[in-house]
């Protein structure tokens, strides 16, 4: 067994050289305009040519000559055949002499695979069939040994770092893997765009001349886009380089890609062997590139927290859904936030991470997890609470646009133990629902109106002088608890426990309307010393007798 696994392990390895070998011949013919045939030919990609220029480029493209790249190419390609074939005899000729795979590496008995088959084949057969549960993949994870373990993390760190389920080691490891992995792939791929750029004009012909190349702009996109992407890796490896100082535990990689918006799982301590957890998602307008701001956020949460207790605490930054890429501006505009769409998606994730955290929780350590929504991930946890049984202990909402629900009742945990907390500055839990029928609204009001000019990204003093009614001043008047998904939940109509969150170090704690329309206190609910971060930090921790309520409302009765 022990031979059968080495060979499998070295195959695996053999394997992963041949696809490195291959993604940089791919790279490297893109880059010289090179097409790798199926039979391993290196070949001129086919011109793309349009317009009145078209026969000229066709011409052109006839008498090119092939760049002295297609050698380096085809070597490459060359030797990722040669190494792919080493691999497939050794493996074939083990088998053909009656060696079987070892437990759970596939096959079942002599000669169980497939002559011709590839190491890598057999290694992916060591991954769980889809669709398991967050326990049975940890039950599948645990039935492994150390050694397979640490081949599918390194063979496979992009499938590994996302298993719901799996120690929080493993996925660190496998996701900080599969980021240095992508990060050199991106600055590959980014020097070789930059060192060869097409020309940023093309000659049509005597009567047009030169326009701008189509490829040029396609180019520039392109290496804006690696950037971008290379930007937010940079913000993740920041924002994991907070663990360990400054008094706050490790960080874990949760969870990481650079897919779409960007996603990633950022945890300070180790949530396996937490007494809490507790698990922040964020709401528009959050990316990866945003990674550094939000981890520091959960990192200020467990340095507030850690104060006042001794139990052990992991604090998570998460984002693992598409939150909806609209700026605080837009939002202005038109005062609404969107559809509910990305919340449900994301409900369903927030789910499987939270079960994933339940499974792969060290059995004998007490477990208690806490959820914390701010803005529209606010309503992705109302979504997760309602519909998908996610069941923590407390869930907080702050600065939130609603949560899809009219009563805290629905959430599915005790009422007094939903919090929520709004900066009477922050203008989003005044979001009105049906903006349709307040607009267009006019008063002589030139204070207001100089708000909608603000809004509308206009001149103030010129909305002054029109006197144009603001919408949402009008909406908050007609129905303080309305919101655009629900009763606003820190409104006493909800049901839940509405603490206090106006007061934050060196800005105004009672309504003052432009700052109001500056929405700069919608991101204050995380400032060290406000009274939102305080009051939250006493929630993380159970020490609910000292959560300050809000003006007006009833005291916590959590127990």
């Amino acid at each position: 067994m022990t031979a059968m696994a080495a060979l499998y392990r070295d195959a695996a390895m053999g394997v992963s050289d041949a696809q490195a070998l291959l993604r940089t011949a791919e790279d490297l013919a893109a880059s010289h305009g090179l097409v790798i045939e199926a039979s391993g030919e290196v070949t001129l990609a086919a011109p793309v040519v349009a317009g009145a220029g078209a026969r000229l480029a066709e011409s052109e493209a006839m008498v090119t000559a092939i760049p002295p790249a297609a050698q380096a190419v085809a070597d490459l390609v060359g030797r990722a055949l040669a190494l792919a074939g080493e691999v497939d005899n050794q493996v074939s000729a083990q088998l053909a002499r009656g060696g079987p795979p070892g437990p759970g590496l596939g096959g079942s008995g002599a000669g169980g695979g497939a002559p011709g088959r590839l190491a890598g084949d057999i290694g992916r057969e060591m991954l769980p069939p889809a669709g398991l549960t967050p326990q049975e993949t940890h039950d599948w994870w645990q039935a492994l040994s150390q050694q397979a373990q640490d081949q599918l993390i390194r063979e496979f760190p992009a499938t590994i770092g996302w298993m719901n389920g799996l120690p929080a080691t493993a996925r660190n490891a496998a996701n900080r893997l599969a980021m240095i992995q992508e990060k050199a792939s991106l600055e590959r791929e980014l020097a070789q765009l930059q060192a060869h750029p097409p020309p940023a004009t093309d000659y049509l012909d005597a009567k047009a001349g030169y326009v701008p190349n189509p490829a040029f702009v396609q180019w520039q996109a392109q290496i804006a886009g690696i950037e971008h992407q290379l930007a937010g890796i940079s913000a993740l490896q920041q924002a994991l380089a907070l663990g360990g100082h400054g008094h706050l535990p490790p960080a874990y990689l949760l969870g990481f890609s650079t897919a779409g918006i960007g996603k990633a799982i950022v945890a300070f301590g180790n949530p396996d062997t937490a007494d809490t957890t507790v698990t922040y998602v964020p709401g528009v307008g959050t990316a990866l590139t945003g990674a550094l701001g939000n981890s520091q956020r959960a990192a200020n949460l467990w340095q507030q927290a850690h104060q006042h207790s001794s139990q052990s605490l992991s604090s998570i930054f998460w984002l693992d859904y598409n939150a909806p890429q609209l700026s605080l501006t837009d939002i202005a505009r038109d005062l609404q936030i969107g559809s509910t769409a990305d919340a449900v998606a994301g409900a369903k994730a927030l789910a499987g991470f939270q079960a994933g955290l339940a499974a792969a929780h060290a059995a004998g350590i007490p477990s208690r997890r806490v959820l914390l929504g701010h803005s529209y991930g606010s309503l992705v946890i109302g979504e997760a609470a309602a519909h998908d049984g996610v069941r923590p202990t407390d869930i907080v909402f702050v600065g939130s646009p609603g949560v899809g629900l009219n009563q805290a009742a629905r959430l599915g945990i005790p009422v007094s133990h939903v919090w929520a907390g709004a900066n009477v500055n922050d203008p989003v839990p005044d979001l009105p629902p049906h903006t349709e029928a307040l607009l267009p609204k006019v008063a002589e009001d030139g204070a207001a109106g100089a708000v909608v000019s603000l809004l509308a990204g206009g001149n103030v003093k010129q909305g002054a002088e029109e006197g144009a009614l603001t919408p949402l001043l009008i909406a908050h008047a007609q129905d303080p608890s309305a919101s655009s998904f629900g009763t606003n939940p820190a409104a006493p109509a909800f049901g839940g426990n509405d603490f206090t969150a106006n007061f934050v170090p060196g800005e105004p704690s009672t309504f003052i309307l432009p700052y109001f329309m500056s929405f700069k206190a919608h991101s204050s609910y995380w400032a060290p010393r406000s009274a939102s971060l305080t009051n939250m930090g006493y929630i993380v921790d159970g020490l609910y007798h000292l959560v300050i309520s809000a003006p007006g409302s009833p005291a916590g009765t959590a127990g």
